[in-house]
């Protein structure tokens, strides 16, 4: 049952300004998420490194983000305002190790840390948002929440580049600090304490451990899947595969169960959560492989690149508006299973590389408007359906984007490195490229090494490689986009929320 530690039976009157809280550092924790991807290039050059290792840079923060699940479950158990404000710290501290970094490994490590306090700062911040705002109001307050979410998302690019240009690639770390402090002091103002839980509940340490091995396991065998070898990439998938297993073993046993197994029989809560999980393997994917051909292989500096990319991202924050509108209506299933149509129409513009950034734009406007036409109808739908409590649905609905966006760098990343040596691979470019290792060419294709290193021919070589890599990147976001097409269209046939059917039966 909802409690609040300070007896809150009626409408918080400061709901407004704890959203305006809420929403900045849960902007904080996306732009954070999205700019370390146009910094790459540059943290590439400054500490060297091969695309494996960098990529850890974005995948070690989603990794930990993965984590939300157990966010959720502890802001229902030990308050969704102590955790978000928890979580706000560790991502300040995670922001000051990686901004001080020397080298690829304290970078990592400064990025889980933030990725920790992602972890605790989305699913009390959502929860929150669920339960201080009346149901007329709801709806609204969850969108503004979504569209600052994939705002900073959006918008991340564009600030790193110009905060990289202005003041080097730490200056995207640094600049969390008086935005976060401000954002931490004035929910502590203005946000009373809630809880949704049990006397005597505990945490479900056992299966948080069993999740986070098997996502890390996977997320280790895609970023090796160009260099092992298949006795290694069996015991890589094998092993995650067994410990997925284990975990759902683990869940059906334990008292106080991570994520109860029952939400996931339930046809509207999957029908959600799994749009969104595809949404952002296609998003991260895309905002990963364009980031680097904006800036390696067409020659942009990291503002430019940056403002190049937002035609994806401000039409999300536009065709929001659509989404949410259909929200209100209580129509979850159009927008959700148009919107994955839409992002495949998208990706699948973006997979003619080698032209000119003309052709790439109606891609970029497509892939916003299939994101934000179904961002709110499915966050909606997952918290109002799950039957759980709003911080295990919106623990496992904001677990789905940061599984998403690692799964998204680490897939497309394979799906790339695959098809760029098998350029390398063919017999007329081996004969230009004898002597060059193929660890050196993609160190230029992630460019932590100049293409002044290369020939002009071989050159050329490598700018093909990255065409023929990344759209096969995007056709992989194609495939993604047509599962969560069907996936919707056939889990969501009549969906409404718990409060919907309530509602309905009246």
């Amino acid at each position: 049952m909802t409690t609040a530690a300070a007896a809150v039976d009626n409408v918080n009157p400061k709901r407004w300004l704890s959203l305006l809280a809420l929403c900045t550092l849960t902007g904080l924790v996306w732009l954070t998420a999205t700019d370390i991807s146009i910094a790459l290039p540059t943290i590439g050059k400054a500490f060297g490194g091969s695309m494996d290792s960098l990529q850890w840079a974005v995948n070690g923060y989603f990794l930990a983000g993965s984590l939300i699940v157990l966010g959720g479950r502890l802001s229902d158990m030990k308050g969704r305002r102590a955790v978000f404000v928890t979580g706000g710290v560790l991502l300040l501290v995670g922001s000051i190790i990686a901004g001080s970094a020397h080298g690829t490994e304290q970078l990592v490590i400064g990025r889980v840390i933030e990725g920790i306090g992602a972890a605790a700062i989305l699913p009390s911040s959502l929860a929150i948002v669920a339960v201080q705002f009346p149901a007329d109001e709801r709806a609204r307050a969850i969108a503004i929440w979504i569209a600052v979410a994939w705002g900073g998302q959006g918008i991340g690019p564009l600030i790193g580049g110009g905060l990289i240009e202005a003041f080097g690639w730490a200056s995207i770390f640094w600049i969390n600090l008086p935005f976060g402090i401000a954002a931490i002091w004035l929910v502590i103002r203005t946000t009373p304490e809630t809880y949704n839980t049990r006397e005597g509940a505990k945490l479900d340490i056992p299966g948080a451990v069993v999740i986070t091995a098997a996502l890390v396991l996977l997320s280790y065998g895609l970023v090796q899947c160009d260099t092992a070898s298949a006795s290694q990439l069996l015991i890589y998938f094998g092993g995650s595969i067994a410990l997925f297993a284990l975990f759902v073993l683990v869940e059906s046993r334990a008292k106080e169960p991570l994520v109860p197994l029952s939400v996931f029989r339930r046809a509207a809560f999957m029908g959600a959560v799994s749009a969104n999980l595809l949404a952002n393997i296609v998003f991260s994917a895309v905002i990963f492989i364009m980031a680097l051909y904006l800036q390696v292989v067409m020659g942009y500096g990291a503002l430019k690149a940056g403002a190049l990319l937002l035609p994806a991202t401000l039409v999300v924050l536009v065709v929001n508006v659509i989404g949410e509108h259909l929200t209100q209506r209580q129509i979850y299933r159009l927008p959700i299973a148009l919107g994955m149509v839409i992002l495949g129409f998208g990706s699948l513009f973006l997979t003619g590389l080698g032209g000119s950034y003309a052709s790439l734009l109606p891609g970029f406007i497509l892939v916003g408007a299939g994101i934000g036409l179904q961002i709110t109808p499915a966050a909606e739908l997952a918290v109002g359906s799950s039957g759980a409590g709003e911080g295990v649905a919106s623990g496992v609905f904001k677990a789905m984007s940061m599984i998403g966006g690692s799964l998204g760098v680490a897939i497309s990343t394979a799906v790339f490195q695959n098809f760029a040596v098998k350029t390398f691979d063919e017999p007329a470019n081996s004969a230009v490229l004898s002597g060059t290792p193929q660890s050196d060419l993609l160190d230029v294709l992630v460019g932590s090494k100049p293409t002044s290193t290369l020939s002009d021919s071989a050159l050329q070589i490598v700018y093909d490689a990255f065409d023929n890599g990344g759209g096969a990147a995007m056709i992989f976001c194609a495939v993604v986009c047509v599962i969560g097409a069907l996936l919707a269209f056939f889990l969501l046939k009549g969906a409404k929320t718990d409060s919907d059917a309530e509602l309905a039966g009246l």
